[in-house]
């Protein structure tokens, strides 16, 4: 009997090779998220590629396959989903007959995981690579004509997608910035992706001169919207931790939930509130209530690195100066958290945050703050 020998692979090698069948099935099934040809017009180039939106290839897949598109690294910003969720996005430019040009954005998101799988083991940018494609915006600037231009683009989409729906001022779901001013907002929403087309004026009024945009937006349902994850935190331990009464540590916990009470009145309340968590923790190592105190510290730290960034408005905050610091607690503590309350409602949202640090990514952002 003739015996062959045994071949076996490690994970990373698995996951090289995996990327490399799907390249091959993407190219060779014909999806187009690398273009062969550029298309004729706006409206065919989106629809050559939301597809991507259902496969939801990750940035080593996508970059391969665009290797000539800039990468825009993530940051905060009022425009180009604003929730500040994404990991980064790709940025390529195309130009169609007649002159018209337009630019493309792919954004990348969190891969999906549950509180239950591991962590990176380590901080590592190169993570971000497993983000996946979840949006792509298509921007036209001060186009020609603009009404025009949409009616053209949206007859094109709506041969291949059905007829859209034009929801008020007052119904638009996505919260983009100063959508509730754009006009045409034209929406066709299918089982799997949402797609926008819309004229942004410039402002609420138009004016002569004004910057004006065309805009198709394609996002896939599983995208994030809204704000962050932490917007209904208000600085103390998240709702659903055990009762007060009748533990030794019921004071302290009590006025630990209020993070406003470690202000010095210029919105610095995160450095008093990690410094009397941690001290709690360390007086109460048994405490009921330790996971979501080591929750409400990593979040406390997410919010001072958070302040680290460009294009933060720090509202009269000091702007720490020891960002890597600040990252490493963070995640030490969101895994202790998670190393003890994996079925908690707050866990999906703690797991993503993690990973997010541990890729080098910034933290989402935390709407809170003590004094305006």
């Amino acid at each position: 009997m003739m015996s062959f020998p045994r071949i076996e692979f490690s994970s990373a090698c698995f996951q090289t090779v995996w990327r490399a069948v799907f390249v091959l099935i993407l190219t060779t099934e014909g999806t187009l998220f690398a273009q062969t040809k550029s298309p004729s017009s706006l409206a065919g180039l989106v629809l050559s590629e939301i597809s991507a939106l259902d496969a939801a290839p990750d940035l080593a897949v996508w970059r391969s396959l665009h290797p000539n598109e800039r990468l825009k690294k993530a940051d905060y910003d009022n425009e180009y989903e604003t929730q500040g969720l994404w990991c980064a996005a790709s940025v390529g430019e195309f130009a169609f007959p007649g002159g018209l040009t337009a630019t493309r954005q792919a954004f990348f998101y969190v891969p999906s995981g549950k509180p239950g799988d591991p962590l990176p083991g380590h901080e590592d940018g190169s993570l971000s690579r497993q983000c996946r494609v979840l949006a792509l915006w298509y921007e036209v600037d001060n186009p020609t004509g603009p009404a025009e231009l949409a009616k053209t683009v949206s007859s094109e989409l709506s041969a291949s997608l059905g007829s859209a729906d034009e929801p008020s001022r007052f119904k638009r779901e996505d919260g983009d910035w100063g959508s509730g001013y754009w006009n045409p907002y034209k929406v066709w929403e299918r089982a799997s992706r949402r797609i926008v087309l819309a004229v942004d004026p410039g402002g609420p009024i138009p004016v002569p001169g004004a910057h004006t945009r065309l805009l198709v937006i394609a996002r896939s349902l599983l995208a994030p919207r809204g704000l962050s994850w932490d917007f209904d935190w208000s600085g103390g331990v998240p709702k659903g931790q055990p009762s007060l009464k009748h533990a030794a540590e019921s004071a302290r916990v009590a006025h630990f939930e209020n993070a406003c009470s470690f202000d010095d009145g210029n919105n610095n309340w995160e450095g008093g509130q990690i410094s009397f968590g941690e001290k709690l923790l360390q007086d109460f190592p048994a405490s009921r209530w330790k996971s979501y105190i080591h929750l409400t510290i990593a979040r406390a730290y997410a919010a001072k690195l958070m302040l680290t960034y460009p294009n933060i408005y720090i509202n009269g905050a000091n702007r720490p100066t020891d960002p890597e610091a600040l990252r490493r607690a963070a995640i030490a503590h969101f895994r202790a958290f998670l190393g003890e309350n994996r079925e908690s409602p707050e866990a999906p949202s703690a797991w993503r945050e993690a990973w997010r640090l541990l890729a080098e990514l910034p933290p989402s952002p935390i709407h809170f703050a003590c004094t305006d």
